[in-house]
């Protein structure tokens, strides 16, 4: 006690001592405040002064209440004069602590506050280690210092120390029996004692009640803690690694490395993008029994990313708005007839279902064909040209509508041409095969079109044309000159044309070539021989030479030769003195003058000038070429580019005229940037053009973590690439919801680039494993896409299962317990048993299948009787007779789970279950306990409401759920309440229903008895049996009162006083 009063009021009066005339330092530490001296002076506290004012707490000792620097000043010259008051025997030897401290309050700058000051302004941070301990002591107390208002004088506390009393612990009493005395004065009153059974009862039920709420609450509060525990976890390493690769902070494929793989890779919970958690159904599986799920896909769809498939729309409307990149004004489908559109979609969908029949029965299928002539019924602005760029591919391609069989020497098999055309080197021989297919196939498209347009010229002018004779090849080329030699357009009127036999020999030639018979033209140069060695000797040996080149090309030596005839003729003959035809078919025999590439003085239209670009360009090494030839299929698509940028760009005015600019395109090999432009103009029609490029592997697919919100996008080599997978899957979104199986049969589609090398072919096949996922959660349409279970047990196969050999898939079976066990979880959620039911059978999941049914059953155990029939479950759609089996074969095609009650699901599940052995062996026993005793409470229920009171008396008994036969026997029903927690949750639920039908029954079979005309020791005996049957099922539901609802509780009261079992 004496160092606790010197620690603090010695060195007060020292420091006043030193400053008399200023201002006093507290010495209390942080938050002690300063009041005048005036203050001081003149206050006068006594301890219950001070325990009233300062509002005190009880762990308050007095060297926290000492804080006014005041009061210290005026108590310095009493502990001056008198030590022993204040100090005690061991005054002395603290003056050189005092002293020590002195120093310290000098340094220590605490800025002065009036009468008001708070805890708001703190003073630096300058004290010591005591000073430090002692705030810390004060804020855990709760010590109002900072709070007060007046200065409390000190003087009575070192008078009472002095005197040996304590007004710290004195203080403390005081508060401890004010506090005991509230206490003892709010404590509830012992309520007196109430005789009313009415009042009493009502009393326990209130009790009940809100201990039943309160239990309620708590579950409510675990169960939602168990959420967020289940749902709300998540792999935030793996979002942030996603995420880092989305922007390109790091390289992709490192979350796969992370433990999210492209296909199979378990996960602890199902992941959205960038974290958010998507919500896992009732009766589904835990995240660890569904092999395969990770980072928010089923198929390890990693990443931030949009659904592969879009959301439902309607037709003709906002494909465009789906791709970033795509021009949203270039086209006009938004106002194209929804009708029309309607129609082209159900006729390409017919196709696209023959195309995977035919990859299903490995046999060869027309596509370009087939969509060509879907194209050509459709009608329309630009139908000539889309049907030609489907002319021009089976030019390049070589498809023959005759071949049946992939064995057939002349069948296009599928993807045959994906090697070569995705070659990466430029200058590889593949890649010359390829451009060498391209440049012949666009080139004989032309000359075929030409000779078309030729025949019908003629056909429509028989009388100038002048056919005559067999009509043959030559015969009608010279008609053709003929007709246009008599409308004197072939050349300017100044233009001196050489005739030979009265033939314009040159022209004849020319258009010969024109029209691609090069094997007519030398035949009528050798009829001609003699005549064309007067004309020109050389002449004949070039096409000679010309014609039996594969590839076009004249030997070095004839070459020269004809390329210094050519300059010379050029350069040196008068003007209109040569023949311009002539100089036209040295030009394109002899590939003279590359640099200029267009024909003079001959009339040719847009056609003609687009055929000699495609007959002047040779794809070959550039080491094999002079530097004057070289000219190939490059420089052909830099011509189409500029041609696309001068004409046919977003400021250009070319209404209608995208199908000339998209035929170009397809005439020069850029497919992908055809797709992309025709996309926004015509989306269908552009959709079935990749469809059938990518069939025959002429078409670069993005990969999976390619961008997702654009269509064309291009490689590292800038190489261009269509996102072909979204642009398939956005476009089943007009007619998925009302036919899913075609949905399939497009998305099936996608997995044709799986055969790609390495990653690229696993993130096709996981991009259309995603697809037909979502496609499955969105229709919702599980019989008809993963199949059905017939009467007889026998399984229906799918639309996805039936194609599952065209998506290549490493295991099947995973697929599709994958995909089904996630249907199922959703169907669940929805409340649709039946198909719950259905899909958690076909995921060979039969202990779920019992949990749901259990589930259902307590559902219809529990709907009050009278009230209407028992709970129905909304039945799966049904299948279409031949679905996946071509018939029925003699057997029910509907589904086993083709039933609206839940009674009667269970029994058709039940009797499929115990016929085979397989599935009995993968429930267990205590879902199928419990099925059992739904399955005989539900009829137990049925006789309840038919009034057959002892037929559901004798079944509730066998239930041995109720002590209905304890006959009095405490220690049996107590027995029986024990065993209640020990129920499966679906039965428990359903005890107080159970009660309540049993003791109505007893009342009711009592009644019944007593109302009979015969009375006998017999009748009387079992009358007491229900009595007492009654009594313990009262005594049993006292017992399990807090388990059951206060409702249940109430109408079993009432029930026991009608039977008089009280």
């Amino acid at each position: 006690m004496v160092g606790l009063f010197g620690s603090l009021g010695g060195a007060s009066s020292t420091a006043s001592a030193a400053q008399p005339a200023a201002q006093g330092v507290s010495l209390s530490g942080l938050g002690g405040g300063t009041t005048s001296n005036a203050a001081a002076a003149t206050s006068t506290p006594s301890l219950f002064g001070l325990a009233a004012r300062a509002q005190q707490p009880a762990a308050s000792t007095l060297g926290q209440t000492q804080q006014q620097n005041a009061a210290s000043q005026t108590q310095a010259p009493q502990n001056a004069q008198n030590p022993a008051a204040s100090n005690g025997p061991a005054g002395t030897s603290h003056s050189a602590y005092f002293d020590s401290l002195l120093e310290k309050s000098r340094k220590r700058q605490h800025r002065a506050t009036d009468e008001a000051s708070t805890l708001g302004e703190l003073p630096s941070l300058q004290l010591g280690l005591g000073d430090i301990s002692q705030r810390v002591r004060e804020l855990a107390g709760g010590s109002p210092l900072g709070k007060r208002g007046k200065a409390v004088d000190s003087k009575a506390h070192y008078l009472l120390a002095a005197s040996g009393i304590s007004p710290g612990s004195a203080l403390r009493d005081l508060n401890e029996l004010n506090a005991q005395a509230q206490a003892s004065g709010a404590g509830p009153q012992a309520p007196a004692f109430d005789t009313d059974n009415e009042a009493y009862l009502s009393s326990l039920q209130s009790q009940s009640t809100l201990a039943l709420i309160a239990e309620g609450l708590n579950r409510s509060a675990q169960d939602f803690d168990r959420y967020l525990e289940e749902n709300v976890t998540m792999e935030w390493d793996a979002q942030r690694q996603r995420i880092y690769e989305h922007f390109g902070l790091a390289p992709k494929g490192a979350s796969a490395a992370a433990g999210a793989s492209a296909y199979g890779s378990p996960g602890p919970v199902q992941q959205g993008s960038f974290g958010r958690s998507s919500r896992r159904g009732r009766g589904q599986k835990p995240a660890e029994a569904q092999p395969g799920t990770a980072g928010g896909s089923v198929f390890g769809a990693s990443g931030p990313q949009r659904s592969v498939i879009g959301t439902p729309g309607r037709a003709g409307a906002g494909q465009a708005t789906l791709f970033a990149d795509v021009d949203k004004g270039a086209g006009t489908q938004g106002s194209t007839d929804e009708r029309f559109v309607r129609e082209r979609q159900a006729k390409f969908a017919e196709k696209v279902q023959r195309l995977n029949e035919a990859r299903l029965e490995d046999k060869v299928y027309p596509v370009l064909q087939e969509f060509g002539t879907v194209e050509a019924q459709a009608g329309g602005d630009q139908t000539s040209q889309l049907v030609d760029a489907y002319k021009a591919l089976i030019e390049m391609t070589g498809e023959d509508a005759t071949a049946v069989s992939a064995s057939e020497p002349n069948a296009i098999k599928e993807r045959q041409f994906a090697s070569d055309y995705l070659a990466d080197e430029e200058r590889s021989a593949r890649k010359v095969r390829t451009n060498t297919r391209i440049l012949d196939g666009a080139r004989r498209f032309l000359e075929k079109s030409f000779f078309h347009s030729l025949e019908a010229t003629v056909a429509k002018n028989p009388r100038e044309a002048r056919l005559g004779g067999v009509p043959t090849t030559l015969n009608k080329v010279r008609a053709y000159v003929t007709l246009r030699a008599s409308k004197r357009d072939l050349a300017p009127e100044s233009t001196d044309l050489q005739s030979l036999n009265d033939e314009l020999c040159w022209v004849i030639i020319f258009y010969l070539l024109r029209s691609g018979r090069v094997r007519e033209a030398v035949e009528y140069v050798k009829e001609n021989a003699v005549a064309f060695r007067a004309i020109d000797r050389n002449f004949p040996t070039y096409m000679a030479n010309y014609h039996k080149n594969e590839s076009r090309r004249l030997d070095d030596g004839l070459q020269e030769r004809v390329n210094a005839e050519y300059n010379q003729r050029s350069r040196i003959a008068p003007e209109n003195s040569v023949d311009p035809y002539r100089m036209a078919c040295y030009k394109i025999v002899g590939r003279c003058d590359l640099a200029k590439r267009s024909l003079d003085l001959v009339g040719q239209g847009i056609e003609d000038w687009i055929w000699l670009q495609f007959n002047l360009a040779r794809e070959s090494h550039r080491l094999d070429e002079a530097a004057g030839e070289a000219f190939g299929l490059a420089e052909v698509r830099a011509v189409i580019r500029e041609i696309g940028q001068r004409y046919f760009g977003k400021g250009a005015d070319s209404p209608g005229g995208h199908g000339t600019f998209f035929l170009l395109q397809v005439l020069g090999g850029m497919f992908e940037q055809a797709v992309a432009y025709l996309y926004p103009f015509s989306y269908v029609s552009a959709v079935h053009f990749a469809i059938a490029l990518d069939f025959y592997g002429l078409l670069r697919v993005s990969g999976f973590a390619a961008s997702e919100s654009e269509l064309l996008t291009f490689t590292v080599r800038e190489q261009p690439q269509i996102n072909f997978g979204r642009m398939v899957g956005y476009y089943t979104r007009d007619f998925r919801a009302a036919r899913a199986e075609v949905a399939v049969d497009y998305l099936t589609l996608i997995c044709l680039d799986s055969d790609l090398p390495g990653q690229a072919g696993r993130s096709q096949a996981a991009l259309c494993h995603e697809a037909l996922r979502e496609l499955v959660l969105e229709t919702r349409e599980f019989t008809q896409l993963l199949g059905d279970i017939r009467t007889d047990g026998q399984r229906v196969k799918g639309a996805i299962e039936r194609r599952l050999r065209l998506v290549r898939l490493a295991d099947q079976e995973e697929l599709l317990r994958t995909v089904t066990l996630q249907a199922a979880g959703v169907a669940d959620d929805n409340g649709r048993t039946s198909d719950a039911v259905l899909l958690y059978h076909l995921a060979e999941d039969y202990d779920g299948v019992i949990g749901i049914i259990n589930r259902a059953l307590s559902d219809a155990v529990a709907v009050d009787l009278g009230v209407g029939e028992q709970a129905r479950v909304p039945a799966p759609r049904p299948r279409a007779p031949d679905a996946g089996t071509g018939g029925t074969g003699g057997t029910s095609s509907l589904s086993l789970t083709a039933v609206d009650g839940a009674a009667e699901l269970a029994r058709n599940m039940i009797g499929l279950y115990n016929g085979n052995a397989l599935y009995f062996g993968k429930i267990r026993p205590a879902n199928r306990d419990a099925c059992g005793v739904l399955l005989r409470m539900t009829e137990a229920k049925q006789h309840v409401e038919g009034g057959r009171w002892s037929e559901a008396l004798d079944i509730i008994e066998s239930l041995a759920i109720l002590p209905l036969s304890a006959d009095g026997q405490i220690h049996v029903i107590r027995a029986r309440a024990q065993a209640f927690g020990a129920l499966p949750p679906p039965v428990a639920r359903n005890v107080g229903s159970l009660l309540t039908w049993t003791i109505t029954c007893c009342g009711r079979q009592r009644e019944a008895l007593r109302a009979s005309a015969f009375e006998d020791a017999t009748r009387a005996r079992l009358q007491d049996e229900l009595a007492g049957k009654a009594r313990d099922l009262m005594v049993f539901a006292g017992l399990v009162r807090l388990r059951l609802p206060p409702r249940v509780f109430e109408v079993i009261a009432r029930a026991g006083q009608e039977v008089e079992s009280w």
